[in-house]
């Protein structure tokens, strides 16, 4: 019992470092907006579903947001916030569409989440920061169109990583 907990810490750890790295080398590539990343730190979260549980994948994603936000300086600002909350309920969604895996792929996974974490950003951030700006510009609705979309593109690009890892193949590196 002792060695598969241990075990089991060390393979959190790993899931961790790896959306750490991933979420660093997202800062790096060029985007239109400072704030925009791809989501690559997912693919993590992917790789915690598909071989191991629902758990795992909470904890690697509270600990990467945590870690990270440790290592940037933002902990408790509003893109900390912005962060832990889409992060968090997005990936509660990942792992409830995964309890359907048979019927979506990987790649459909992600794309969803992917959407609803744009989604839940944007709410936040509206609440957090323009509640008293109203939402009824054109040049608004057309950013949050584009926004969401982009979101399903990352998600296509993350899940596309995660489908190539064909983890249901590799399980004998991962138990």
């Amino acid at each position: 019992m002792l060695k598969e907990k241990n075990s089991e810490d060390i393979y959190l750890v790993i899931l961790v470092l790896l959306g750490l790295y991933l979420s660093l080398i997202e800062n790096i590539i060029p985007k239109p907006f400072p704030w925009m990343k791809i989501g690559l730190s997912n693919v993590a979260i992917l790789i915690a579903l598909e071989k191991f549980n629902s758990k795992m994948a909470i904890r690697a994603l509270i600990l990467r947001v945590f870690i990270q936000a440790l290592m940037l300086g933002t902990l408790f600002t509003p893109g900390f916030i912005i962060s832990i909350s889409a992060g968090s309920i997005s990936t509660i969604f990942m792992i409830f569409l995964y309890k359907f895996r048979k019927y979506f792929s990987l790649l459909s996974i992600s794309c969803i989440s992917a959407f609803l974490h744009n989604l839940l950003q944007l709410i936040v951030v509206y609440i957090l920061l323009f509640r008293n700006m109203p939402l009824n510009s054109k040049s608004i609705i057309v950013f949050i169109a584009i926004f969401l979309f982009i979101g399903v593109i990352t998600g296509l690009i993350t899940g596309i990583i995660a489908e190539k890892l064909n983890l249901r193949k590799v399980g004998k590196f991962f138990k």
